[in-house]
């Protein structure tokens, strides 16, 4: 057993530990989680508010015609790319995550501006 200790260090050295993927602490952790859970509610609260302003508009006669539908199809984005940001918090995909949240936040915004109109 003596004569195998000397290649435990070279068998230890060989490995490669992804160190730098290790998190500083726990609370580090829990703080990234809480800040990617709170960006997809803000995305959701968004999206519910805006939709809420636009089905009022429709029901008060405000908004007809091809007007009514560009706010359908505007709807219809926005709502599938905040589907695709709560996926992706979902299944920790990180990339697909950050590019659902920019989505939906644009989605979102073109709500509104077409509201604004």
């Amino acid at each position: 057993m003596k004569r195998l200790a000397f290649l435990l260090p070279l068998a230890l050295g060989a490995c490669q530990f992804p160190f730098s993927a290790v998190p500083a602490s726990p609370s580090a952790v829990a703080s990234k989680t809480t800040l990617d859970e709170q960006a997809a509610l803000s995305v959701e609260l968004a999206y519910k508010a805006a939709r809420t302003a636009v089905e009022v508009a429709v029901d008060a006669k405000l908004i007809k015609g091809d007007r009514a539908k560009q706010f359908a199809d505007l709807d219809n984005k926005a709502y599938a790319a905040v589907k695709a940001v709560r996926a992706a918090y979902n299944a920790g995909n990180a990339t697909d995550y950050q590019t659902g949240l920019s989505e939906a936040r644009l989605a979102v915004a073109d709500l509104l501006a077409l509201a604004s109109k």
